[in-house]
C-alpha cells in the first residue's frame, strides 16, 4: 500500500521530493526503496493509531522548516487508501489551485440508503432502536440530496489553516470527487482482499 501511493505521487511529475512520516525502520527502508524521502523517524507518540494522520506531517513541515526549507502547502497521502489513480491526485492539485479555498479533499459519493435507513442501536436496556437521522431522510430516493464522504485517499491544506483548525474540514473546503472503486479506505482485511482483487483485475485488463 505504501509503494503505491509513493509511486502515484512520484508518477505526477508534480513534486520535486515525496516524503514518508513513519516511526518505523522497517517501513522507512520501503519507502527509500521505492523512491520516498524519510528525513528522520518519528517520536513514536506521533504514530499511535489515535493520532491525526496530520499531526506528524505538520511536524515533518515544521523540522524541514527549521533547516530552511518553508512549506506553505500539504499533500498528504494516506496508504491506508492505496487505489487512488496519478489522475486523481493531478485533479486535486488543479482544484486546489483554480479555486480560493484552504483545503481540498477526495471523497466519494453515497448510496442515499446508508443514511436514507441509518439506524442507532438502543444505548439503554429500556430503549429500542431508532433512526439515526430521526424523519430528516424519511423519503423517496429521488427526493434525497446528494451526499458525499470523504475517503480520506487525498488531502490538502494550507499549513497555517490546517494548524488552526486542528483538521482537513474547515470552511474553505474543496471537494474532488473519485469513484467508489478508487476510494477503499483499508481498515480490515476484507478491505485488504476488495483492493487485491481490484488490483487484479486491473492488471488483467492490461495485459
Amino acid at each position: 500500500m505504501l509503494a503505491y501511493s509513493i509511486q502515484a505521487a512520484l508518477d505526477t511529475g508534480l513534486f520535486d521530493a515525496v516524503y514518508v512520516c513513519t516511526d518505523d525502520q522497517a517501513i522507512a527502508d520501503v519507502a527509500q526503496r521505492f523512491g520516498a524521502e524519510v528525513p528522520f523517524l518519528m517520536p513514536p507518540e506521533l504514530c499511535d493509531d489515535l493520532v491525526p494522520s496530520h499531526q506528524p506531517c505538520q511536524h515533518l513541515a515544521q523540522v524541514l522548516g527549521n533547516s530552511g526549507d518553508i512549506y506553505e502547502t500539504l499533500l498528504c497521502l494516506q496508504p491506508s487508501s492505496p487505489l487512488r489513480s496519478v489522475e486523481d491526485i493531478v485533479e486535486a492539485v488543479r482544484c486546489w489551485q483554480d479555486n480560493d479555498v484552504d483545503y481540498v479533499v477526495s471523497a466519494t459519493f453515497v448510496d442515499p440508503h446508508y443514511f436514507h435507513w441509518a439506524l442507532q442501536p438502543p444505548v439503554r436496556d429500556d430503549d429500542f432502536w431508532h433512526m439515526y437521522f430521526g424523519k430528516q431522510y424519511l423519503k423517496e430516493r429521488p427526493l434525497l440530496p446528494p451526499v458525499y464522504r470523504p475517503n480520506g485517499s487525498i488531502k490538502i491544506a494550507r499549513l497555517s489553516a490546517l494548524m488552526e483548525e486542528g483538521s482537513f474540514f474547515g470552511e474553505r473546503l474543496g471537494v474532488v470527487e473519485t469513484p467508489e472503486e478508487r476510494s477503499i479506505h483499508v481498515a480490515t482485511q476484507f478491505d485488504f482482499d476488495l483492493c487485491q482483487y481490484l488490483l487484479d483485475n486491473l492488471q488483467n485488463r492490461e495485459r
